[in-house]
């Protein structure tokens, strides 16, 4: 019976000690999967900044936007500071970008006008034989001007009255003091003097001329 004990006891010992192996094991292989596959941890990145995405901005002329209307100046000169009646003048009407920053000027023909005025009143004006249709896209040009840049707009005129029809009238400008105002759209120049001379006056002939010129036709019978 002893025996027996024993060797039960041996039996039951040595089932012990392998229901340990087992748990043990077990454990380690808990352990490990837990644990990343190699011994030494995966570094962690740092964070980073990520810059904010930017739409593409235009360049060059496409960068320039309309300028502010309190931006745009206008001005007014004339090539001669006197004119015979009949005679070709230029006429020039400044444009000026005072912004600081480029941008654009509509400077189409259909913008521009040039009058002249005498003690106040309009007597010749660019809107009388104006023609956009013909001007093409001139009329509807615009422009980029460069932060403080100015533009000149030329125009020739014949020293002559007309109607507002473009008919030339049968009276021509009196002598005197005239002026020139120039406008692009709204925004209009300060005056610009200049003057047309007196035409020379027609002399009619005199009775004793007359009576000499007939008098030499009677001989001449």
């Amino acid at each position: 019976m002893d025996a027996v004990y024993r060797r039960r006891r041996m039996t039951v010992a040595v089932l012990g000690l392998i229901i340990l192996a087992v748990i043990v094991g077990a454990t380690i292989v808990i352990v490990q999967a837990l644990r990343s596959p190699s011994e030494d941890p995966a570094p962690v990145a740092e964070p980073t900044e990520t810059a904010e995405p930017t739409a593409p901005m235009p360049t060059g002329d496409d960068a320039s936007g309309a300028c502010p209307t309190e931006a745009v100046t206008v001005g007014a000169a004339t090539n001669e500071e006197s004119y015979d009646p009949g005679a070709s003048a230029t006429l020039e009407l400044i444009v000026t970008n005072t912004h600081d920053a480029a941008c654009r000027i509509a400077v189409g023909t259909s913008e521009q006008t040039f009058t002249v005025r005498k003690d106040g009143e309009t007597v010749w004006s660019s809107e009388y034989c104006a023609d956009p249709e013909a001007d093409g896209d001139a009329a509807e040009a615009e422009v980029v001007f460069a932060a403080g840049s100015e533009k000149r707009a030329a125009l020739k005129w014949t020293v002559e009255p007309v109607d507002k029809n473009c008919n030339r009238m049968a009276e021509g400008f009196e002598g005197g003091k005239y002026e020139l105002v120039t406008s692009l759209g709204e925004t209009e120049s300060e005056p610009v003097e200049f003057e047309i001379t007196a035409p020379e006056p027609t002399e009619e002939p005199s009775e004793e001329s007359v009576e000499e010129d007939s008098g030499e036709e009677d001989s001449g019978e």
